[in-house]
């Protein structure tokens, strides 16, 4: 998206440098041109820590993520997306792959600006399961977790709030119950079936100078059937964009870190311990094609 901001930049610059002959026959090229049925966005990112609404997914080291999607002029898309993991955090998993897809377009009327998105998304881990935890009496669970979500977007605002389909990355009174994982609050845990818990997230994307962003993020997650592990998170960030399809920013990402994020113990080694949902800055820098 900021790629295409620019590029509408640059050619404004160019076209007002051609004689008004040339500027004519290139315009009327340009109406002439059909609109493309299929537009295939991909891209390729590093970023310094894989946060996921508030919570680090990568144990706080970098993650090397890819997105392709495949979207027809209908509003119809469908696309995957992959990133690197801990185990740490997320038992046996080192690779996530989410499919997704849905339908985005604009409300009825020429001259709409508020947008919809109604999708679902399935993340997977492939290989991992909860008995991979280093904690003895762990059952056999996956962790690969459907979510089912709705978003509206104005301008540069938008809304979207969605919901799981299955229990939330597999988590279940066996692994994640009060007094087991969450040494930060012993208190803290899972009560129940976690399949319906539910995110709420505003978001803001404003660019204030050509090639520049500012972008914001207010959401909520809560857990169903659970109890000291709801999480408000936070996150404002600038991104810097570039002709030739590179991106790179900067974003602060903060939470109210409830207590049983803290000192969380590796679920990998039994040992090692992290703050999740610690407050952090952190880089990414990202290719388009």
């Amino acid at each position: 998206m900021f790629h295409n901001r620019f590029k509408l930049v640059a050619s404004a610059v160019m076209l007002a440098t051609m004689s008004t002959a040339a500027l004519a026959e290139d315009v009327l090229a340009k109406a002439a041109e059909p609109t493309p049925e299929w537009t295939f966005p991909n891209s390729v990112s590093l970023v310094s820590d894989y946060i996921f609404r508030g919570q680090s997914q990568s144990w706080g080291q970098p993650s090397l993520q890819a997105m392709v999607e495949a979207a027809h002029q209908s509003g119809f898309y469908v696309g995957l997306a992959a990133a690197t993991v801990s185990d740490k955090w997320l038992p046996g998993a080192n690779v996530e792959v989410d499919y997704f897809t849905g339908f985005r377009n604009t409300l009825p009327g020429a001259a709409s600006v508020i947008g919809y998105d109604v999708g679902a998304i399935y993340y997977t881990y492939p290989g991992a399961n909860w008995n991979d935890s280093a904690f003895a009496g762990t059952n056999s669970n996956k962790l690969d977790t459907a979510e089912a979500y709705v978003g509206l977007s104005y301008k540069w605002l938008s809304f979207k709030m969605g919901t799981t389909l299955t229990e939330y990355f597999g988590w279940n009174p066996n692994n994640s119950g009060v007094g087991l994982g969450f040494n930060g609050d012993l208190s803290a845990g899972v009560t129940g079936d976690t399949k319906g818990s539910s995110f709420y997230e505003f978001n803001g994307l404003y660019e204030f100078a050509p090639s520049w962003s500012v972008n914001g993020q207010l959401g909520r997650q809560q857990i169903r059937n659970s109890t000291g592990l709801d999480l408000t998170y936070y996150k404002v960030g600038v991104t810097k964009s570039f002709t030739n399809g590179w991106l790179v920013g900067a974003s602060y990402s903060a939470t109210n870190e409830p207590d049983a994020y803290k000192d969380f113990v590796s679920l990998a080694n039994a040992s090692s311990k992290s703050d999740i949902a610690k407050d952090k800055l952190f880089f990414s820098v990202s290719k388009s094609f």
